[in-house]
């Protein structure tokens, strides 16, 4: 059985195949939103990504999201009961949903028929364009039937041996087409895709769809140099939408971007934050205040989505450096349960660096 966090740090790494703390405030279209995970299940028998739920927590945590002046959020799971929970109480506090299913490592046709179920619920929810359709997220890595293996750590082990590239991209288009003819079948509102910047969003056919998503973990020194990397994917004439984004919260975090879980040593029992690493919840701020401002200063970025708000699975210690599973967090709010080791205890949430310049940014 694969943990989740063993499970975030292998996706970053795919990824990456593929600052200031000073923000000026945002227009209402240009504030930031977070992205908002109710539970994905990432090994077959394994818990959801999130033991602990319950409706208080669900409507204590979207009004907290609603607080921050958020337009919007990513809702994302495999548990479409609490996607569509969760989907209705953030349209109720005001906030539009992009509602991304995801369903890791099952047959093609499964994901696609789970896929359908989440968009027939969407499309009864949605008035007008208050909910987006994601299509699910990273296909080429986390469904079978593109590149070669039967677990998203196979294909992900199975990426440098790959020689036909050709091949797997037209495996990969060939898939998404399916996707998309079953969203729009089930969804009349707009649709878009959660792609790797860098890795499957040059191979996707955006014109399939009504917005390009983005999720976008790049790191450049300047201002100047995201905005010639997005540039790429203006050739489709579509709004951009970056649907995740940000960093954890230790020095050299945002330069090591989506790689930021590899700070931890997942052999050790318990795990524990290698030697070297130290927290910086500065750097962190900085980096979400820098991303905010380059988001908002491009004219088609539609809006943004930081990854995340919470992770309740990568709790804050107050005392062990070595076991501050937080620092290889990109949550803005630190977790802190009442008993550390069980995931099922309940917790508090603390604000960090990252959220004052977060909330600072849209006020």
């Amino acid at each position: 059985m694969i943990s989740r966090k063993v499970f975030l740090k292998s996706v970053a790494g795919a990824v990456a195949l593929a600052s200031v703390s000073g923000t000026a405030s945002a227009s209402p279209g240009k504030r930031g939103g977070v992205c908002y995970d109710v539970g994905v299940l990432h090994a077959a028998g394994g818990p959801l990504s999130r033991v602990r739920w319950s409706r208080r927590l669900l409507e204590r945590e979207i009004g907290l999201i609603a607080d921050l002046r958020c337009p919007s959020i990513t809702a994302f799971g495999t548990e479409l009961g609490r996607l569509a929970e969760t989907t209705d109480v953030a349209l109720r506090r005001g906030l539009k949903v992009f509602v991304q299913p995801r369903l890791y490592d099952h047959p093609q046709d499964e994901v696609l028929e789970h896929m359908a179920e989440a968009a027939r619920t969407a499309e009864r929810k949605r008035r007008g364009d208050d909910i987006t359709f994601v299509a699910g997220c990273e296909h080429f890595l986390f469904t079978p039937g593109i590149i070669p293996g039967d677990t998203f750590l196979d294909r992900l082990a199975n990426i440098p041996a790959i020689t036909d590239w050709p091949a797997v991209i037209q495996r990969f288009r060939e898939f998404m087409a399916r996707a998309v003819e079953v969203a729009r079948r089930e969804f009349r509102g707009r649709i878009t895709y959660g792609a790797a910047a860098g890795a499957d969003a040059e191979w996707n056919d955006w014109s399939l769809f009504d917005l390009v998503g983005l999720d976008y973990y790049r790191h450049f020194e300047t201002d100047t140099e995201y905005a010639t990397d997005l540039e790429r994917y203006r050739r489709w004439g579509k709004p951009l939408m970056v649907l995740e984004y940000g960093c954890c919260t230790f020095t050299g975090a945002a330069e090591a971007g989506g790689l930021g879980w590899d700070i931890v040593d997942w052999e050790a029992v318990p795990p524990v934050i290698k030697p070297g690493y130290v927290r910086n919840e500065r750097e962190q701020a900085d980096h979400v205040a820098r991303m905010l401002r380059v988001f908002a200063a491009q004219p088609d970025v539609e809006g943004s989505h930081l990854y995340s708000i919470i992770a309740p699975d990568s709790p804050h210690h107050p005392t062990s450096r070595d076991l501050d599973y937080d620092m290889a967090s990109y949550s803005l709010l630190r977790t802190v349960r009442e008993r550390f080791d069980d995931e099922r205890s309940p917790y508090r949430l603390e604000p960090k660096k990252s959220f004052h310049a977060f909330q600072r940014f849209n006020r």
